[in-house]
């Protein structure tokens, strides 16, 4: 089997990237619309055994993504831009199918681990 991959550099996925032998035993995915319930998107959660929700706080995640374009080219002003905007609106998506997860991970805890 192959699976696809998002290639960031170029911001697109590429159909069949990786390979996946017949005997791994367990395959871990992420994608932001694994659980929404509109369609194509709507049959991928009954493909999946379990499937988890990570919840960061919306500074925190707006900091990691503002953070990502910049990491991969975009000037300061524009990784903002596109943040709150493109990625604004995905995010308004996804927060919708969060009660299809099996698990709600709020990741403000992690940040009092760590400390």
């Amino acid at each position: 089997m192959y699976a696809p991959q998002f290639r960031r550099e170029i911001e697109e996925p590429i159909a069949g990237a990786i390979a996946v032998p017949r005997d791994v035993p367990l395959i871990v995915t992420e994608g932001n619309y694994l659980l929404v319930s509109d369609q194509p998107w709507a049959a991928v959660r009954e493909l999946l055994d379990e499937a988890w929700f990570l919840a960061p706080p919306e500074d925190q995640r707006l900091k990691w993504l503002i953070s990502r374009h910049e990491l991969f080219g975009k000037a300061p002003d524009a990784a903002e831009a596109w943040a709150l905007g493109t990625d604004q609106r995905n995010a308004d998506l996804v927060s919708t199918s969060m009660d299809r997860a099996d698990l709600i991970i709020d990741t403000s805890i992690l940040g009092r681990i760590a400390t």
